[in-house]
């Protein structure tokens, strides 16, 4: 675990979650100072999940960045129709073409049009690609190995089952359930 300074800072510069307390600190987390004991231990839980969220994203490369998207190549053979892409990571077209130049100018795909039809571009792995993708395929697979180990397997049953409740709960909340967001269909 990484130290934290005197103003509960880590290196990477995030806030720890339980900072040295001050009230004249910007960067104070607002949870830490709601007087309702359960309202600020919500708070403090949404923020933890808050964290967990931001660092599994990041570190898996994003929505649509380059891991995701040479990942997704690799599960399906290689290759596929841009399209499918695109309704994949739920991205607009000149989003992912923007994002699928970037991959292609450093070598990891290439892409082709379907000689079936002539509208469709395949997005194929190069080899570099390919190999990029078996190296962030298996990077993936160690984090998602290592990154519960701190819990026992009947903890880990218990936070399985908290989390399906917890999802399950947002999902009637959420005004965007209805089939508005694109993250619904999860």
């Amino acid at each position: 675990m990484e130290q934290q300074d005197a103003k509960g800072f880590t290196p990477c510069g995030r806030v720890e979650s339980r900072p040295l307390p001050t009230t004249d600190d910007p960067f104070r987390p607002r949870w830490m100072d709601i007087a309702d004991p359960c309202e600020r231990q919500c708070a403090h839980i949404v923020d933890m999940l808050g964290f967990c969220g931001h660092y599994i994203h990041i570190h898996g490369g994003g929505r649509s960045g380059r891991a995701p998207i040479i990942c997704a190549l690799l599960k399906h053979g290689d290759a596929m129709p841009q399209r499918e892409l695109m309704n994949m990571f739920d991205l607009k077209a000149g989003s992912l073409s923007e994002v699928l130049a970037k991959i292609e100018r450093d070598g990891l795909i290439e892409r082709t049009r379907d000689p079936q039809d002539r509208r469709q571009l395949i997005v194929k792995l190069t080899s570099e690609g390919h190999a990029q993708a078996l190296e962030e395929q298996a990077r993936r697979e160690g984090f998602r190995a290592d990154a519960l180990t701190c819990l026992t397997h009947e903890q880990r049953d218990e936070l399985e089952n908290m989390l399906d409740l917890v999802k399950e709960h947002w999902r009637s909340i959420d005004p965007y359930e209805k089939g508005d967001c694109p993250c619904s269909k999860n």
